[in-house]
């Protein structure tokens, strides 16, 4: 009968937990996401299309979803995907579509907002789109050669790619017959973009950002508790400085063990200054820090401190 009572206790409080959290989701299932394009009956002249809608407060994610030719008598469910953006783009063949849009949070879904449109043959060479493949959007990385991959394009004759700085200036421009190239990034926020051509004719630009990143954060300088401090406390505070380097995302880690071999770990995380953590007391310990970057790079170890803890 304990058994019992503690799991009905336990799904009361589950299901009082799961209902709150619906109570404070918004409300949006009498809404409707405003599709922007393609606009119903349009006829796109493209081998890439662009979805867009209006974001919905409330929303967290919107499903979408592609039938050819359409809901009503489908041949195939061409794409059914989650997304947190409000547009997302696909390749498509030449046929009648039929797209639509719903919005959802943890509680609540809207009805679906749908329109019908049709992917035609391209009679002018600069509607296509090129389609990049990899490396990936927004890639941070402390590596700086790669191999750019893409689509082809029929009938295009050659690739042109760029390189842009921050600032969005090209820095470096290349062309090739084939889908990929291989190039070597300075370090920076860059975008490399990749449009294709055929005699007087070229598509726009297809892009995506990259952050190449290849230098070390600088290394810690500890602080306090100072070397060979005796402390009263167990209680002890970590304190630290470093400049940090123009790039990716920096991170500290502390290390704390109870021998000078540092092969006795008591403490190892990621961290920021001040650091407060309790310790056995009448033990000796010794300390550094290390520096990590989003890029995967990082510092050398810092001096090692040791302090002691007294009662």
């Amino acid at each position: 009968m304990k058994n019992f009572k503690y799991m009905l206790g336990s799904f009361l409080i589950l299901t009082i937990y799961s209902c709150e959290e619906v109570l404070f989701e918004q409300d949006i299932s009498g809404e409707t996401v405003t599709l922007i394009a393609p606009a119903n009956n349009t006829e796109i002249e493209a081998n890439s299309v662009r979805f867009n809608w209006e974001s919905l407060e409330g929303a967290t994610n919107y499903e979408i979803q592609i039938a050819t030719p359409n809901f009503a008598n489908a041949n195939q469910l061409v794409l059914n995907t989650v997304t947190d953006s409000t547009f997302y783009q696909v390749e498509l063949i030449e046929n009648e579509y039929e797209w639509r849009v719903r919005a959802q949070n943890s509680g609540y879904v809207t009805a679906y907002s749908s329109a019908k449109f049709s992917v035609i043959p391209i009679t002018n060479f600069s509607n296509n789109t090129v389609i990049l493949l990899s490396p990936a959007n927004g890639l941070i990385t402390n590596e700086d050669s790669f191999n750019l991959k893409w689509e082809e394009v029929l009938e295009a004759t050659q690739y042109r790619i760029q390189i842009l700085d921050e600032n969005g200036e090209p820095i470096q421009s290349e062309t090739t017959n084939d889908t990929n190239l291989d190039i070597t990034f300075p370090e920076g926020s860059l975008q490399w973009q990749v449009r294709a051509e055929k005699d007087n004719e070229f598509t726009l630009y297809s892009s995506r950002n990259i952050l190449v990143d290849r230098t070390p954060p600088n290394i810690p300088t500890l602080t306090a508790p100072t070397d060979e401090q005796i402390l009263t406390n167990p209680l002890v505070s970590f304190n630290w400085t470093r400049t940090l380097i123009e790039g990716s995302v920096e991170f500290d880690s502390i290390y704390v063990y109870r021998n000078l071999t540092l092969t006795d770990l008591v403490l190892k995380d990621e961290v920021t200054a001040p650091y407060e953590t309790t310790l056995v007391t009448n033990e000796t310990y010794y300390w550094y820090m290390k520096a990590f970057d989003e890029a995967g790079n990082e510092s050398d170890d810092s001096t090692v401190f040791s302090f002691t803890i007294n009662e």
